[in-house]
């Protein structure tokens, strides 16, 4: 009997919670954004430079091992 408690309070009660969160979830009528308070850390602009200066970095490191091997750098 000990065992059936022990597995409803380790599979019940999150079990319990999670259904509690998905009907909250479910019923909040607000934005998304809104219910987890989220916020974007970057602006578009700033994650396109980001993502700018990465391609160029890559292709830095990329011709500097073509260098070393004497192979034809690409721009």
């Amino acid at each position: 009997m000990a065992h059936l408690y022990f597995l409803a309070i380790v599979l019940g009660f999150p079990l319990v919670y999670l259904l509690l969160a998905m009907v909250g979830g479910y019923l909040y009528r607000g934005r998304d954004a809104e219910l987890l308070d989220w916020k974007p850390t970057r602006s578009p602009e700033r994650e396109a430079e980001l993502a700018t200066n990465d391609i160029n970095q890559m292709r830095a490191s990329l011709n500097d091992l073509r260098r070393r091997r004497d192979a034809d750098e690409h721009h």
